[in-house]
């Protein structure tokens, strides 16, 4: 059945354009304000009028699920016009700003919130939006999380380089002229140096995010109408961002990247990206980028506060070993509680992830669940595996015994629960429990 409005509240209920993970809450949620979504959905599918000219591809058949987790709403196409209807999703859905498939149908889902101003509402959607299209029709590389290297970007180095080069991006989208392509021959240099430092593993991660991430980004960005100056206010002040960098990263150089090449006027970049080019690749060929000398590069970095960036950086690196001390000792070293899903399809907060090199990552609010009903649900936190092969959390107070469960189990620690169904194994092994489905579902 069509919903109708039941709220008073008139803010629209999305989430950051990243996928995240809902919070399990035992309070009821609030009731969506139906009017207000479907005038949201409705300035999204004004905006993807425009993806034609972007992309060549037709926005007119996308359909978004909105869900705050546990109810979800679905739009569908009345009289010409959107509504919004109550929809049942299958046991075991990613619940994230993603694109999922229901139904044999791809949807662009997103988490409900209560604090976008509508512009930034609409390039959420259009980024969820572009996800139905990979990777049929634009890129979707996969491989884009942390794995070896991947604290590169939560490191000093990694950091400061980054920021240097979207200072440099702001810089040239405020330009004209030569001034510009210095500006962005500067980013294209501090860009290959940050790729100099990381291992190969994290420079093809990173390449791999400009294309999953970086194309629905500058796209949500480009059709929900931001200007230039807006993106480079943004990206100036990135080293003050209270973000996770290990993945949000693409969500800047994309746009960042993008707005460059429209403004220069390079021809044919979209067409070029969407067959797999690098971003820094198309800028150099606008732009007819020289590799720069040390020398050169040290002094090119001064003109962004690159000796106050590396300090800053350095002074966060000392004082982030404790913090990094202290989630080795609770998600690594102690006790534990260890899955090994069949398929780890997981939903988390991209702006909490913290990788400890070959440990895993640390990932806040976090959520897997299984199709068989086994789900992890952790707003404190889980660690992910290297290889993706399990995740684990602090056995903290809980009990369990060893065995085939008759009856399943569900436990609960701090910040974290635990449910699998009857059949999986429950072993000790050392301090930590490993829990592992049936041999048939393995």
């Amino acid at each position: 059945m069509t919903v109708n409005a039941t709220s008073a509240l008139r803010r629209l209920l999305l989430l950051l354009a990243a996928p995240i993970a809902l919070t399990a809450q035992d309070a009821p949620a609030p009731e969506p304000d139906i009017e207000g979504l479907t005038q949201a959905i409705a300035r999204a599918r004004v905006a993807l009028r425009d993806l034609p000219t972007l992309w060549g591809i037709d926005g007119g058949g996308v359909d978004w699920i909105l869900t705050d987790g546990r109810r979800h709403l679905a739009t569908a196409r009345v009289d010409g016009r959107d509504t919004l209807r109550w929809k049942a999703l299958p046991v075991g859905t990613t619940i994230a700003n993603t694109a999922v498939t229901v139904d044999g149908r791809r949807w662009a889902m997103v988490v409900l919130d209560l604090s976008r101003p509508e512009r930034a509402s609409t390039s959420l959607l259009v980024h969820e939006a572009m996800h139905t299209f990979q990777p049929e029709q634009l890129p979707a590389p996969g491989g884009t999380e942390a794995a070896v290297g991947g604290d590169f970007l939560d490191g000093p180095d990694g950091r400061a380089w980054l920021f240097l080069e979207l200072r440099a991006l702001a810089e040239a989208l405020r330009s004209t002229g030569e001034v510009q392509r210095q500006a962005a021959r500067d980013a294209l240099a501090f860009r290959a140096r940050r790729d100099a430092l990381a291992q190969p593993q994290e420079r093809t991660r990173l390449d791999a995010l400009d294309l999953q991430e970086g194309i629905p980004e500058y796209t949500g960005w480009r059709l929900a109408g931001f200007s230039d100056s807006a993106l480079a206010d943004r990206l100036a002040g990135a080293a003050t961002a209270r973000v996770s960098w290990v993945r949000a990263v693409a969500y800047w150089t994309g746009p960042g990247y993008g707005y460059l090449l429209d403004q220069l006027g390079a021809r044919g970049w979209r067409d070029a990206q969407r067959g797999g080019a690098r971003l820094p690749e198309l800028l150099a060929q606008a732009v007819g980028a020289a590799a720069a000398s040390e020398v050169a590069l040290d002094a090119r970095a001064v003109r962004y506060d690159g000796p106050q960036i590396f300090a800053a950086e350095e002074r966060r690196a000392r004082a982030n070993a404790a913090r990094l001390d202290s989630l080795r000792q609770r998600f690594v070293q102690g006790p534990a509680i260890r899955l090994y899903p069949r398929a780890l399809q997981i939903s988390f907060d991209p702006n909490g992830q913290t990788p400890l090199g070959n440990d895993g990552t640390v990932m806040l609010n976090f959520r897997w669940a299984g199709s068989d009903g086994a789900e992890l649900v952790a707003a404190g936190g889980a660690i992910v595996s290297p290889n993706w092969d399990w995740i684990q959390v602090p056995v903290d107070a809980a009990q369990l015994t060893e065995g085939t469960l008759s009856d399943g189990l569900s436990v609960e620690g701090s910040g974290w629960r635990v449910t699998v169904p009857a059949g999986w194994s429950v072993t000790r092994v050392g301090t930590r429990y490993e829990l592992r489905p049936p041999a048939a579902e393995r």
